[in-house]
């Protein structure tokens, strides 16, 4: 039985789609690099106040066989930034140096999707399951893990105020760095 779930993360929303749909790898992606004109396609929201906003993507799937009464299960885990989803305003940046802070506070966006792939990998991957009850913790994991970082992902754009605060946008560099380092091999 093969399961498929993915996670979309804006900056302030998040929403649970199934896709069929494949996405590089983790060791093709991760940690992701994000600059303007690659990872910024879709057409601002002109109603926001924000000058730009980072869409990214959780997916995990898996393949349960059970034969006599054993459970093997292959699981697939990945994430990345969805182009068509996100966007930048450019007559908001008015300088490299803004932009380079702009960009650097939207990258702390595809860190945190990165915390997100490595934890929910470890944590789903290291269940004790039984046939009996694979599904459905599989899928609680997935939604545990998923909310942790999406509180994250809205605590980080609250507490730098969309990247606007220098000195809390510090901290939360040196954060997500440690949070990152603790996945190093």
């Amino acid at each position: 039985m093969k399961n498929v779930a993915s996670i979309y993360f804006k900056v302030i929303t998040i929403s649970v789609v199934l896709l069929l749909s494949s996405f590089k790898t983790l060791q093709e992606v991760y940690p992701e690099q994000i600059d303007w004109d690659t990872h910024f396609k879709a057409q601002p929201d002109e109603h926001s106040a924000f000058a730009a906003e980072t869409a990214t993507t959780w997916h995990y799937s898996y393949n349960a066989t059970v034969r006599n009464n054993h459970l093997h299960i292959d699981f697939k885990f990945s994430a990345g930034v969805v182009p068509e989803k996100s966007w930048v305003k450019p007559e908001r940046i008015s300088n490299k140096k803004v932009s380079r802070q702009l960009l650097n506070h939207e990258q702390g966006h595809v860190y945190i999707n990165f915390l997100l792939l490595k934890e929910g990998d470890i944590q789903i991957r290291n269940q004790k399951y039984t046939p009996s009850n694979y599904k459905r913790l599989i899928q609680a994991t997935a939604n545990k893990v998923s909310d942790y970082y999406n509180r994250m992902q809205n605590r980080y754009d609250n507490e730098t105020k969309h990247g606007s605060d220098l000195e809390a946008q510090s901290r939360w560099d040196d954060l997500i760095r440690s949070e990152m380092n603790k996945y190093e091999k």
